[in-house]
């Protein structure tokens, strides 16, 4: 079994690994950019954890849209608005809505500091890390096969 797992790692490692790679680091850049927003909106700009979060969003989508595209799939030419961009923000806004509920749950059953409302909302975003990284890479920014 573990034999078997290690295989399955290896040869995901082997089609995916620089993708994986440079995914994670444009992960970290955006849960860097957007802990720093949603933190300073509550903190700096006092603002609810909810509209924090959607700040947070908002201005954190932009840079992870483009960053994901042209370096992480390496993507060149123009944008396909029905192809990439919507499907993107649709993940984006799933994500968006576990955490905000995530968020208000937290904040109004315990009354959370910011710093717990940034690790919850880390926690909702998460579990949806490897399911945005399978519908980025094999559906929205798959490789298209040019004819010989």
């Amino acid at each position: 079994m573990l034999t078997d797992l290690t295989d399955s790692l290896g040869r995901i490692g082997a089609r995916h690994g620089s993708k994986l790679i440079r995914f994670g680091a444009v992960s970290a850049f955006n849960v860097i950019l957007g802990q720093l927003l949603l933190y300073g909106a509550q903190v700096v700009l006092a603002w609810s954890p909810v509209m924090a979060n959607t700040f947070a969003l908002c201005l954190g989508a932009v840079p992870a849209y483009v960053l994901s595209r042209y370096w992480v799939w390496e993507k060149r030419g123009k944008n396909q608005i029905m192809a990439e961009v919507i499907p993107f923000w649709t993940l984006t806004i799933i994500g968006f809505i576990l955490s905000t509920g995530a968020i208000w749950y937290v904040d109004t059953r315990w009354d959370a500091a910011p710093l717990v409302i940034n690790l919850t909302n880390l926690l909702a975003y998460g579990l949806v890390w490897v399911v945005k990284f399978m519908v980025l890479d094999r559906v929205l920014f798959k490789p298209t096969e040019v004819p010989a």
